[in-house]
């Protein structure tokens, strides 16, 4: 039951999200960011099943491939709420950063690990197992992978800046957004690169490896 209520409130929350963008963005900004945004999710988490010692996503109602539906319109809604966020946070303390193509990104990054934090503690409860993390294969903060904030952070830097950078570039706006579809699957990679990195650092600094 846990998980039926999860996906439709991340769906509804997406949806509020899609709104906001509709209504104050170019309307094919708002498709190319969450249709990207859908892809990441799904694509990403397909890739991450193949991959050993990672998380499982068990008892879900809706999958696509080994991924639970709910991971697309997840991540989309993460960025964007992030990132709407981070802009008043550096409009309210730092203006100077919207003029850095790193500022943006940056922030969004750090309000998004901050984000990872309680939603990762309560998706590994007990009570509701939103998804799995195989036992003694990190290092624990806080009964979840040391990993989770960076993994969350770096995705959203690389696919904000990327959307950002795609949004800027001269072409029409449908071109643009079919451009930055595409390069949502380069971002899956690069992410994906990351993470392994991340862990690999963590595992030596730890000595877990």
């Amino acid at each position: 039951m846990y998980a039926e209520i999860v996906t439709l409130t991340v769906m509804f929350g997406c949806l509020l999200c899609i709104v906001h963008s509709w209504r104050y963005r170019n309307h094919w900004d708002t498709i190319a960011f969450f249709v990207g945004g859908f892809v990441f999710g799904i694509v990403r988490e397909n890739i991450v099943a193949l991959l050993p010692s990672m998380y499982l996503y068990p008892n879900h109602p809706l999958y696509i491939g080994a991924a639970p539906l709910m991971m697309g319109f997840g991540w989309s809604a993460t960025f964007y709420a992030c990132w709407m966020v981070s802009e008043r946070l550096i409009d309210g303390f730092r203006p100077a950063l919207r003029d850095r193509w790193w500022g943006v990104p940056l922030v969004a990054a750090i309000t998004t690990a901050t984000l990872s934090l309680p939603v990762e503690i309560t998706a590994v409860a007990p009570e509701t197992h939103w998804w799995m993390w195989p036992s003694n294969a990190f290092t624990v903060l806080w009964e979840m992978p040391l990993l989770v904030p960076f993994g969350w952070a770096g995705a959203a830097f690389l696919f904000i800046a990327f959307f950002i950078r795609t949004m800027k570039l001269e072409w029409k706006p449908r071109k643009r957004a079919g451009a930055f579809i595409v390069l949502t699957l380069a971002v899956i990679m690069i992410h994906l690169v990351y993470v392994l990195a991340v862990r690999l650092i963590i595992m030596v600094a730890t000595g877990t490896l």
